[in-house]
């Protein structure tokens, strides 16, 4: 592994090199222009980025258009202890900050995703909010008081682009690549009145997928979207220091079949047959890709997003109302025994899906010797799913008349709020805590029976963190901190999948816990030239929700118990350089290797096996890492060309607890180059330049056709170039 790396960075050097000897560079007297300030919004309020005693990864608006970042995988191959792994199920993948995911197939995620703050439940359908985005920020740790629930491991939170206030603003933009991919979008913006501007944007998607279902020749893993958003923005006041912005959006979105196959077991664990399982690296072959699934819708889903800010500036104090309403639908009809036998594994599952939300913020200006803020938040969440998967699921693909049901209503209420003082010059400790309740409500009716079963519980957490920083100069700030994160626990819901009850005792599962320690440095070097930002951090993880097994008259039940805890050091680091004008270097390394300590996997103690005392968990990398390099030769007085190359590793994942079916290693580099002309760009680009064959995920499966334990692997996108023309008035 460690001679693959080398080699590819001898290559991104090499490339890098080339472009650095280009004769723009040989202008020594041009001066090199600082790296800028970046603003955040990580504590829901404007700062530099330099000043925020957090570990934040931030992508502004022309970072997003260079990286052609459009979901969160792309985001996760860009920042350090961040991964995102896709689920064979084509439902939300799994994010993981920091080594902290959900062990748990299908359980709630352990990072929260927000747009402007507000939570949006869960990870599905949010492949196209980075359009019409300005600023997508990553925050790392435990971020409770902030961001409420659902944030054990960290917050992704996207800030929406608000209309123009002061000039009207128009753009589109148009893209090509291989395999049938597009991507069509338009936005305008601007004034309609003193003080009051309107946008609207629209962007169309399409991609017939990587990869051929071998069974009958169509693409596989396609998938086309259409979003479209609306914004209106007013200030007010005599000094206009009122603002409010109401902001919808509508996407709908079609996934087709996954490009996941099977892989045998390969190893006899045992004497009984099914003291089985995969030992070593998993690899994957096109040439497994073949299923039923073509005639099925895939994954359909449809959002609408709405959120409505208001803030206002009393002098020294601000109110900020925070309101929102979000309703969507998602049907998924798929194959998921992920072969060409011709009784598949049909799933077939109507998810409608409904939330508002209302949050009061008033807080004091940071800059006095002692600031504060005071809030309340108030969630209501309503799920209703019904499964119409054939009533006999390994001998028909005919779907059932009548669906297993499971209605879920959770209901949040919260106080929060922090207090902090200046202590000395440029010393200054805080002290945020937020108390909460978790109402959760379930219903679960199996279709075999018809009888109802009624679930439900209150989790009440109290979650403090404390905060200290120094300012040691303009440059350079130093931190520490201690703060606690949670995940709200849950119900063994559905009557055992509609087969037998669960046991009182096992019928719900407590919350998680995490405590986390972090210390950090930011800095800025060379007139602004460098900056270099670090943080080091204790994971203290206990209660984690992890799968098991019972046996109910005779089936085994899958249900979820809370499995042991996990603990880890780690540390991120990241780096921007301007050497000169025309060229900017950039990069980071993450490493986070929280181990599960005295977990039991029952799918794993059937094969004969044991997991290790401590075990890294499933689906999380140690080592992330990327670094790159945008290099700018003007021209003409208003053109410039550009180069940029970028390289992204991620360390080998596992399929299990078990720590024994691997993923490798994977290391991928991309390239663009085009140019500038006025309000034109125009880019060429190639991505996994040496086509990188390493899977990107796996997970362990049992194939229903033969019962036997087999895993399954995700395909990994191949080199494939394409084009992007934009145009910006």
């Amino acid at each position: 592994m460690t001679r693959n790396i080398t080699s590819t960075l001898l290559q991104l050097t090499s490339i890098l090199a080339m472009g650095a000897a280009a004769p723009a560079l040989a202008q020594t007297a041009t001066a090199a222009a600082s790296l800028g300030e970046i603003i955040v919004t990580a504590r829901r309020q404007e700062e530099s980025l330099q000043d925020v005693p957090l570990s934040v990864a931030v992508y502004d608006k022309s970072m997003i258009e260079r990286f052609d970042i459009s979901d969160l995988s792309d985001i996760s191959r860009r920042t350090p202890n961040f991964s995102y792994q896709a689920n064979s199920t084509l439902g939300a993948g799994q994010p993981v900050i920091r080594g902290v995911g959900a062990p748990r197939v299908g359980a709630a995620q352990s990072v929260g995703i927000f747009i402007d703050g507000i939570d949006t439940g869960n990870s599905a359908g949010l492949n196209l909010q980075t359009f019409d985005v300005e600023r997508i920020e990553v925050v790392r740790g435990p971020q409770s008081t902030q961001f409420g629930r659902g944030v054990l491991a960290g917050a992704i939170n996207f800030v929406s682009r608000r209309p123009n206030l002061e000039k009207l603003e128009a753009e589109a933009l148009g893209e090509f690549a291989e395999f049938g991919q597009y991507r069509l979008e338009g936005r305008v913006s601007g004034p309609v009145a003193d003080g009051f501007a309107v946008s609207l944007a629209a962007q169309r998607r399409g991609f017939d997928g990587f990869y051929k279902n071998n069974l009958t020749g169509a693409d596989t893993g396609g998938s086309d979207s259409t979003i479209v958003v609306g914004g209106v923005r007013g200030k007010f006041g005599s000094e206009k220091q009122g603002e409010v912005y109401l902001r919808i959006a509508y996407n709908k979105e079609n996934y087709g079949p996954p490009a996941w196959h099977q892989r045998a077991s390969n190893t006899q664990t045992g004497a009984a047959a099914n003291n089985v399982w995969f030992i070593g690296k998993l690899t994957g072959d096109p040439a497994l890709v073949s299923h039923q699934a073509d005639a099925y819708r895939g994954l359909d889903i449809e959002y609408v997003r709405t959120g409505l800010i208001f803030d206002y500036d009393f002098g020294g104090v601000t109110l900020q109302s925070i309101s929102s309403y979000n309703k969507g639908t998602q049907i998924l009809d798929s194959d998921f025994d992920f072969t060409s036998a011709p009784a598949n594994f049909r799933i077939n599952l109507d998810t409608r899906l409904e939330d508002y939300s209302q949050e009061f913020r008033l807080r004091s200006d940071n800059d006095s010797a002692i600031f504060w803020l005071l809030g309340g938040y108030y969630r209501k969440e309503t799920f209703r799913q019904q499964d119409f998967s054939p009533a006999s699921i390994f001998a028909s693909t005919i779907l059932s008349p009548v669906g297993n049901r499971l209605d879920r209503d959770t209901e949040t209420l919260a106080a929060f709020g922090y207090i902090g003082a200046e202590l000395a010059p440029g010393l200054k400790i805080t002290q945020e805590v937020r108390y909460a309740r978790d109402k959760i409500d379930e219903a679960s009716t199996p279709r075999r029976t018809g009888v109802t079963g009624r679930f439900g519980a209150t989790f009440t957490n109290f979650l403090p963190r404390t905060i200290i920083e120094y300012a040691a100069s303009p440059d350079h700030l130093l931190y520490a901190s201690v703060g606690k994160g949670n995940k709200p626990g849950g119900f063994n819901n559905s009557a055992g999948a509609g087969f037998a009850p669960v046991p009182d005792d096992l019928k719900s599962f407590d919350e998680e816990d995490v405590w986390s320690y972090e210390a950090g440095i930011k800095t800025s070097w060379l007139d602004g030239r460098l900056t270099l930002n670090a943080s080091a951090f204790y994971l203290d993880w206990s209660n984690i929700q992890v799968n098991s097994q019972i046996v109910i008259d005779g089936r085994n039940i899958g249900i979820t118990v809370n499995g042991g805890r996990a603990d880890g050091f780690g540390f991120e680091t990241e780096f921007q350089f301007r050497p000169v004008k025309a060229l900017e270097i950039y990069g980071g390394i993450g490493y986070a290797p929280v181990r599960i300590i005295g977990y039991t996997d029952t799918r794993v103690t059937a094969a004969g096996l044991q997991v290790p005392n401590r075990a890294q968990a499933a689906g999380s990398p140690d080592w992330t890492g990327n670094i790159g390099a945008l290099l700018t030769v003007p021209l003409s007085d208003n053109a410039n060309g550009f180069l940029q190359a970028d390289l992204t590793h991620r360390s080998t994942t596992f399929a299990t607890e078990a720590n024994l079916a691997e993923t490798g290693s994977q290391t991928l580099i991309s390239m663009q180059a085009g140019f500038t002309s006025g309000i034109f760009r125009v880019t060429g680009y190639v991505n996994n330049l040496f086509n990188n064959k390493a899977i990107d995920a796996a997970r362990a499966f049992v194939d229903p056709n033969t019962f036997r334990r087999t895993f399954v692997v995700q395909l990994p996108a191949p080199r494939q170039f394409g084009v992007r023309v934009a145009i910006r008035y």
